[in-house]
């Protein structure tokens, strides 16, 4: 459990690290757009459109995020999907835009507030977070996989046994089956005086049975009258 929760500790710090990189560029292009550079332009160009211009400034930090992952974050973890894993980054990212897109077309829309504060609060601070714990957990999930079997245990390779390895601590040999019990000593001694029994032969049986009717009647012995029992 000890190693498990370190490692995804250093995951974690590895995938904030990337994400702060991600999102101070993504919400610099968010505010450009929407409020402009100050006194230069204000409001930005895309004003009443903040829900598309923090989607356009997210796509940009979602190709910085996607390098950073996979690079540093989850270097260690194998990829899962097409185009090394870029097809099913795409899906999770688009799936937690709906977060804090949410939250500022709700502040927008309900709340009626407009400000820079509003929005970057409202999208970059409370929607950013929330996406970004879906992210971390779905990244983990479905996108960068730690491979089944073997893998790398506190720095050193550990590989599963080979077959025949495995097969010779097991297999008993093919002798193993076939020796004897062992005797003790007296019944060594009580089996080698034990006379040998020969089987009945049924010829001897047949040759008893015709010497029995051959023979005469039996005689009487003396002092027997015939008949008295």
């Amino acid at each position: 459990m000890g190693t498990r929760l370190r490692r995804i500790g250093g995951e974690a710090a590895k995938f904030s690290a990337v994400n702060v990189v991600a999102t101070i560029v993504a919400v610099s292009i968010f505010n450009i757009l929407v409020h402009g550079i100050t006194a230069i332009s204000r409001p930005g160009i895309l004003n009443g459109w903040p829900v598309t211009s923090w989607f356009l400034a997210n796509c940009v930090g979602m190709g910085i995020s996607f390098y950073g992952s996979r690079r540093y974050a989850f270097k260690n973890r194998q990829p899962s999907g097409p185009g090394g894993g870029a097809l099913n980054f795409v899906v999770v990212n688009l799936a937690s835009f709906v977060i804090p897109m949410g939250c500022l077309w709700v502040t927008r829309n309900f709340l009626d507030w407009s400000s820079a504060l509003a929005d970057n609060i409202s999208a970059n601070l409370v929607g950013a977070v929330l996406g970004m714990l879906f992210r971390f957990w779905a990244f983990r999930r479905f996108v960068f996989k730690r491979e089944k079997g073997g893998g790398m245990l506190h720095g050193i390779v550990v590989e599963p046994l080979l077959d025949q390895e495995l097969e010779g601590q097991l297999d008993p040999g093919p002798d193993a089956g076939s020796a004897d019990p062992e005797l003790r000593p007296d019944e060594a001694e009580l089996l080698e005086h034990q006379p040998e029994q020969r089987q009945a032969d049924p010829h001897d049986v047949v040759r008893v049975a015709g010497h029995a009717r051959h023979e005469g009647p039996t005689e009487p012995v003396e002092g027997e009258r015939p008949g008295n029992r």
